[in-house]
């Protein structure tokens, strides 16, 4: 038998005979309470509880204070995460893009688009050599009232639209001013009453004074790209229309 300290209680003594091992169980099972069960979960809940903040944290429980300087580096940043809205304004130069990269903006596209286009060709001067000739008496307005005004003229643009520019004077009325050639005439078997600047007693109160004829009209009627009008003067400023295809 042991005796327990200053409690003079006496205990069978471990290891000495066959049921020492049960009176060990016994010793033990009478020092249990429900306060040592107790404090043992507890520290085991204690330990448990901080292993699993180390390895799992809660969401947004990390902030700018917690990270280490230069602890993120562009290896850890994921391709294709950062927006221009999280791009501080003014931080991007010419010197960190490639402009070689970059496609080219719709604009700088129309703009070289258009000057690849050949030039446009130049004003054809009614009654100048190599022009179709004034027709009826008609003549330029310039050459009665002075240099200075413009002269009659047509030209076709990239688009294909024909624009005529100039004023007229001194012609019969009612018949053609010139004939504008193959390619500058409306479309085939049809005919333009354009607005035109008319001055004098022969222009019409309610109709347009002048008239556009295509190829392909009868001939013995009227003139196949004739340009018709009336009036003592006529402006064609600004007649424009789609040419024949």
């Amino acid at each position: 038998m042991l005796p327990i300290a200053d409690q003079g209680i006496w205990l069978p003594a471990r290891g000495h005979g066959r049921n020492s091992d049960k009176e060990g169980k016994i010793e033990l099972r009478d020092r249990l309470s429900y306060a040592n069960v107790m404090a043992t979960v507890a520290v085991f809940i204690a330990l448990g509880g901080t292993g699993y903040a180390m390895t799992k944290l809660p969401k947004n429980s990390v902030g700018a204070k917690q990270l280490k300087k230069n602890a993120v580096t562009s290896a850890k940043i994921r391709k294709e995460t950062i927006t221009a809205a999280k791009i501080k304004k003014g931080s991007l130069t010419g010197t960190q893009v490639n402009a070689s990269t970059l496609g080219t903006v719709p604009t700088a596209q129309s703009a070289n688009t258009a000057s690849s286009l050949a030039p446009s060709e130049d004003w054809h001067e009614v009654g100048s050599a190599g022009e179709p000739p004034f027709l009826n008496g008609w003549k330029n307005f310039a050459d009665e009232a002075g240099p200075g005004l413009p002269t009659v003229a047509f030209y076709k643009d990239h688009e294909g639209i024909v624009r005529l520019r100039g004023t007229a004077s001194a012609g019969t009325t009612n018949k053609p001013v010139f004939q504008l050639p193959p390619g500058y005439r409306p479309a085939a078997g049809t005919s333009l009453k354009p607005a035109m600047y008319c001055v004098g007693a022969t222009c019409p109160a309610n109709l347009a004074p002048g008239t556009i004829f295509g190829s392909g009209v009868d001939p013995a009627i009227v003139l196949e790209g004739g340009v018709y009008g009336r009036g003592d003067i006529l402006g064609f400023d600004p007649v424009t229309f789609r040419a024949e295809s």
